[in-house]
C-alpha cells in the first residue's frame, strides 16, 4: 500500500476522535477527548516480522505500552477544554543488521478545544505538543505539535459526518484534508470510518461489544542515533525522522467490567507494516504478522 493512503488512513482515524462525546469507542493513544475525565492503561505486542528492502534484512517484533488520562473544563455553555497527559513507549526487538532505533517514546499534552456551534454543529481543534524520538530525552529536535481540525455534522443521532484536517510538521505529508463517518444504522449495529477502527460494531448486550475491521498503531519519531548511510547515494540514518506505521485487520471486543472500568482486547494481522525515513529514501516493509492489544480504560 502506498505511503500516502497509510497516512490519511492514520489522519481520519484521528478524526473520529474529535467525536468522543458521541461515540462510545475504546481511547487511543493519540488525542484524548474519546473519553473525558478517563484514563487508560495498554499493552500491545506485533509478533516477528522479516523486514525487506530490495531483500531480506533482518526481523522485528513490537511490543507497546501507552498510559493517558484526560480531564475537561467548561469555558461556557457551549465551549469545552480538554487537557490531558499521553505517554507510549515502542520497543523494537531486532534481529540481523536491521538500521532501526529500539524504541520509539512518547510524552505529550493532549489539548483540545471543542465548541457547539448549532445543534448540527460541532466545531474542534485538538493539539498535541511533546516529544516524540528515540528515548525520553527531552530534546529540542524532538519536539513536535501535531494538530487536528475538525467539523462535525450531526444529521441525526444516529448518523454524523466528519469533515476537517491534520496539520504534522513531522510527516512527509505536513497537511491532509480528512473526512468520516458515524453510523448507527441499526439499534445493535454501528459503522465507524474513523479511529479507533474503521469497520462495524455490534453491541451483543449491555456488557460486552464485538467489533470487526481495521485500526492503526504508529506515530512520527526523531531519531538521534547515527546509523550511517544505508547505501550509495542515500544520506545518513540519524538526526532524522522515521515513520512507523502498522494497518491492522481483525477483531476485537469491549467488555464493561462494572464501576465505569472496561477491558479492551483486539487481534489479528498487521496487512501493512513499515518503517520509513521518508527524508532519506530508505524504507522497511514487513510482512503480515500477528498482533494482540490489550487495555483497560476508566472513568475517573
Amino acid at each position: 500500500m502506498p505511503a500516502l493512503p497509510i497516512r490519511f488512513t492514520l489522519a481520519l482515524s484521528l478524526s473520529l476522535l474529535a467525536a468522543g462525546p458521541l461515540a462510545a469507542q475504546p481511547a487511543s493513544a493519540t488525542f484524548r477527548p474519546a473519553l473525558l475525565e478517563s484514563y487508560a492503561i495498554g499493552f500491545g505486542t506485533t509478533a516477528e516480522s522479516d523486514l525487506e528492502r530490495g531483500g531480506t534484512v533482518g526481523s522485528v517484533e513490537v511490543a507497546r505500552y501507552d498510559f493517558s488520562f484526560t480531564g475537561r473544563t467548561a469555558l461556557s455553555e457551549a465551549t469545552m477544554l480538554l487537557h490531558g497527559l499521553a505517554w507510549s513507549s515502542t520497543r523494537l526487538d531486532l534481529t540481523g543488521p536491521v538500521l532501526l532505533p529500539d524504541r520509539l517514546d512518547e510524552l505529550t499534552l493532549s489539548l483540545g478545544l471543542q465548541h457547539r456551534a448549532s445543534p448540527q454543529w460541532t466545531l474542534g481543534a485538538y493539539l498535541r505538543p511533546g516529544f516524540y524520538g528515540d528515548s525520553l530525552d527531552a530534546e529540542a529536535d524532538s519536539f513536535n505539535a501535531p494538530l487536528l481540525a475538525t467539523a462535525l455534522y450531526h444529521a441525526s443521532r444516529e448518523l454524523t459526518w466528519i469533515l476537517g484536517f491534520s496539520a504534522n510538521a513531522a510527516s512527509d505529508n505536513p497537511f491532509i484534508p480528512i473526512a468520516g463517518v458515524r453510523w448507527q444504522f441499526a439499534p445493535d449495529w454501528t459503522l465507524n470510518i474513523g479511529f479507533p477502527r474503521a469497520g462495524f460494531t455490534w453491541k451483543a448486550s449491555e456488557t460486552v461489544s464485538w467489533n470487526l475491521g481495521a485500526t492503526v498503531q504508529g506515530g512520527d519519531y526523531y531519531v538521534s542515533e547515527g546509523f550511517g548511510a544505508p547505501a550509495p547515494g542515500l544520506g545518513r540514518l540519524s538526526k532524522t525522522w522515521l515513520e512507523y506505521r502498522e494497518i491492522r485487520a481483525g477483531v476485537g471486543a469491549e467488555v464493561r467490567l462494572g464501576a465505569g472500568v472496561t477491558l479492551v482486547a483486539d487481534a489479528g494481522v498487521a496487512v501493512d507494516q513499515r518503517f520509513d525515513y521518508f527524508d532519506r529514501g530508505y524504507e522497511l516493509k514487513g510482512e503480515t504478522p500477528f498482533f494482540l492489544r490489550l487495555a483497560v480504560q476508566g472513568r475517573f
